[in-house]
């Protein structure tokens, strides 16, 4: 099904840092109220509106050793802290980029001094790097950057992004008063124009439109996300129909994109969307995924999680699995039922840091369905699934994701999991745990690898077969 164009037009260049490394470099930036310096290494990918950079490694600059008294401004990184930085952004082919701080509040710029230093400095760390290099001045609520790109080009930031506990945004200074349609008014009492005018610019993706994930659909839309990735194989069959939103006798043998992107165009005639019938793992599904605000796991496959995961990391783009599970044990006994809401933040844990991630059933997914089906002893069995269970969970993650967008949650660093048991009514937080040797999570693995990491490879090689 047709919907309209799937991207906005593009604001420019943006730099992701993922949450963990963000603490540490605000931590050193805004600890006393002077001036301080680090350098950050990026590498590059394309995004929902143009190309990002995505933060891989921080260096901090000691200050009186590294962060030195200027020649001509106040402070500035050592001759050999920047050899040393710019030398291993040229190993790696990592973008350069130079950060400092600024006493203030919503608003930011580089100063005249700054910007001199960038013209008799750059060009040579160009030359060098054979990459992008450039500044970054911060304040603890406001960015700017002045890039300098390989093709002697030059171009600023047009936001800062820390995709934590709340989905930060920070930009050179505010955006003008935003006002939104009056058919947004009373979300807009919660989150502001400014909120609502964010989530008409998310490009947001569901992965798996079964019963939770028509859910997702139905009130993503409904909130006003402006864009959404649709991201199932399969067809409706009689089964789906009591949780399916919407879903009426005819669509029996429907494609579940198809479905889904009916029910989106009913509720927000004017979201962007982009049907992708395929299997997570096709070139088409991840290339569609890596170009996403955020992303919510509705499809419970290891296969699923292993490619979300990967996306989520190599990408920096957040993420929510979303599932429901309800145990039925010897002679038919329900066991513990609960709900799983849990946040996928880049470099803060992952699928296989939690053991979420069946080794075996990984690699007998990733055959074709014939095999699949030969590989296992036990032919599967559809679990138990029924729609208020389905709503309790998708309107925890929903709440979640809205709140974060608003930058409403109270706690930036608040990255837990939610559990919920309805049968005893509790519910608790989880927090994710991280190896300190993950090749998917942390820096030395595949963190912010981008367009160069390896949901990437599978992407290009898929297209070069066709060619």
């Amino acid at each position: 099904m047709a919907g309209r164009p799937v991207n906005p037009p593009s604001d420019g260049w943006s730099l992701t840092i993922p949450p963990r490394l963000w603490s540490a470099l605000s931590s050193h930036l805004f600890s006393d109220g002077e001036e301080h310096g680090a350098v950050l290494l990026a590498d590059q990918a394309e995004g929902p509106r143009g190309p990002r950079l995505l933060a891989r490694e921080l260096f901090i600059a000691r200050d009186g050793e590294d962060y030195v008294p200027g020649e001509v401004g106040y402070r500035a990184l050592s001759p050999t802290f920047v050899r040393n930085a710019i030398v291993r952004a040229r190993e790696e082919r990592l973008a350069y980029l130079a950060v400092h701080c600024h006493p203030g509040g919503d608003s930011v710029r580089f100063s005249r001094i700054d910007l001199a230093s960038h013209e008799r400095g750059y060009p040579a760390l160009r030359q060098i790097s054979g990459h992008i290099v450039g500044g970054v001045v911060f304040t603890p609520h406001a960015a700017a950057g002045d890039l300098w790109l390989p093709d002697g080009g030059r171009a600023a930031l047009s936001e800062t992004v820390i995709p934590s506990g709340n989905l930060v945004r920070l930009r050179q200074s505010p955006s003008g008063s935003a006002v939104c349609d009056p058919l947004w008014d009373r979300q807009a009492r919660l989150l502001g124009d400014r909120g609502q005018e964010a989530l008409s610019r998310m490009r947001v993706a569901v992965v798996g439109l079964g019963g939770v994930g028509s859910l997702l659909v139905e009130e993503l839309a409904r909130l006003g996300v402006g864009g959404l990735v649709l991201v199932d194989d399969e067809t409706v069959d009689a089964t789906n129909l009591p949780r399916l939103v919407a879903a009426e006798r005819g669509d029996v043998g429907e494609l579940k994109t198809n479905v889904a992107a009916r029910n989106a165009i009913r509720a927000n005639p004017s979201v962007r969307l982009a049907p992708i019938p395929r299997r997570v793992e096709h070139h088409e599904s991840l290339r569609e995924l890596s170009r996403t605000d955020w992303i919510f796991l509705a499809a419970d496959s290891h296969a699923a999680r292993h490619w979300v995961n990967a996306v989520v990391q190599e990408y920096l783009i957040p993420a929510t699995q979303v599932g429901v599970k309800i145990p039925v044990v010897g002679g038919g006994e329900i066991g513990q039922i609960h709900t799983a809401t849990r946040l996928i933040a880049p470099g803060v844990g992952c699928f296989w840091c939690n053991r979420l991630i069946d080794r075996t059933e990984l690699a007998i997914e990733m055959h074709p369905a014939d095999e699949r089906e030969r590989a296992r002893y036990v032919p599967g069995v559809p679990a138990p699934s029924v729609m208020p269970l389905n709503t309790l969970a998708a309107g925890e993650a929903l709440t979640h994701f809205l709140l974060a967008t608003a930058l409403l949650h109270g706690d930036d660093g608040d990255l837990g999991s939610v559990i919920h048991r309805p049968r005893s009514r509790e519910r608790g937080l989880q927090d994710s745990r991280q190896d300190a040797d993950c090749r998917w999570c942390t820096a030395a693995g595949n963190l912010a690898r981008g367009d160069r990491g390896e949901v990437a490879m599978r992407v290009a090689s898929a297209e070069l077969q066709r060619t």
